[in-house]
């Protein structure tokens, strides 16, 4: 990937800028380029909680690496991918606030609405510290400089209320064993006493708790910090079949599929475990939550991954037919 760098300067004359500046404006980078590569995180492995530090750091920036001048990316070998798409997510950013505009780029870009909120308040940050200094940015040849944004604007998406908004919850429904006629959802993280809309028809619920893993859709609560707390007025509950991956993602790599890797989703009550299987990779992961779950199975696909498709050895049989068909979901070069 290109290199993406950045680096602050006066935003009139020519002379230095203080390291308390800097140093707090790369905070503000930093922290903005964490939250929007967590949200691009969550939305491909279809976790629905915190993203693991291990996974958060792929997006750490590096004092000059081969940015250069200033600070910039130097992702590890098999990050490229990804941290090129959250520096190019980033950087539309800063062009198109730092125009004064703001209209419906940051739904469009961030449509979960928690995510939103804090990056916004990332860039408010970052614009508000940048007081009598620009920032350049970009890669060599395509560079461009951030300063100002309309705060006004840019404040109604700070101050979003997020206590109750639209969205949805992979979990799976059972009864209240105290209270009767009282329903819970629970992914193994969050186990919420849960409300159904009137729309609902109350002889079907017992279904939606023999169906296994569900999506479940209503209004979703959540604490200031932005931590989900409950969810209510349930309008929809959803079986899945399946789970596809268009990109496996583990703390050392990024590998983006041509076809997607695809993961059958089970529960067991028994045990109270999360399933995911592929059946054609001998793929079955166990775990208590379906965050622990789809984090382990892009951990085993990257384990065939090095395995199979970047080995010099020869296979057979059931060998040969896996790394076969790992070949057919890589993309061409």
């Amino acid at each position: 990937m290109l290199s993406f760098g950045f680096k602050v300067v006066p935003a009139e004359g020519d002379g230095g800028v203080p390291v308390a500046v800097a140093g707090q404006i790369m905070v503000d980078i930093q922290k903005a380029l964490t939250d929007i590569g967590c949200t691009l995180l969550r939305a491909e492995l279809r976790a629905q909680g915190a993203i693991d530090p291990k996974l958060a750091a792929k997006f750490d920036l590096k004092v000059g690496g081969t940015s250069g001048d200033g600070i910039g990316s130097d992702p590890s070998e098999g990050n490229e991918p990804i941290m090129e798409e959250v520096m190019r997510v980033f950087g539309s950013a800063l062009v198109f606030l730092g125009k004064g505009l703001v209209n419906d780029w940051m739904v469009d870009h961030f449509p979960e609405p928690v995510s939103r909120r804090e990056i916004a308040r990332d860039i408010v940050a970052l614009s508000d510290h940048l007081e009598g200094y620009v920032l350049e940015f970009g890669t060599p040849g395509n560079m461009h400089r951030f300063g100002k944004i309309d705060r006004e604007k840019m404040k109604a998406v700070c101050d979003e209320d997020i206590s109750k908004v639209g969205g949805s919850m992979v979990g799976v429904i059972y009864r209240d064993p105290v209270k009767a006629n009282h329903w819970h959802i629970s992914n193994g993280t969050d186990d919420f006493e849960i409300a159904f809309a009137s729309t609902i028809d109350r002889g079907d619920i017992p279904e939606f708790a023999k169906a296994g893993p569900v999506i479940v859709t209503g209004l979703l609560s959540h604490d200031e910090s932005g931590r989900r707390t409950g969810i209510s007025e349930v309008n929809g509950c959803y079986t899945f079949p399946a789970v596809k991956f268009h990109r496996i993602i583990v703390p050392e790599r990024d590998i983006i599929l041509l076809n997607p890797a695809i993961g059958v989703p089970s529960y067991d009550a028994q045990s109270k475990a999360w399933h995911l299987e592929c059946d054609l990779l001998g793929i079955d992961v166990s775990k208590p939550s379906w965050d622990e779950c789809v984090i382990a199975f892009h951990d085993y696909f990257a384990f065939l991954w090095e395995t199979y498709c970047e080995s010099d050895d020869e296979f057979e049989g059931e060998e040969k037919e896996i790394r076969d068909y790992l070949k057919s979901l890589e993309p061409m070069v």
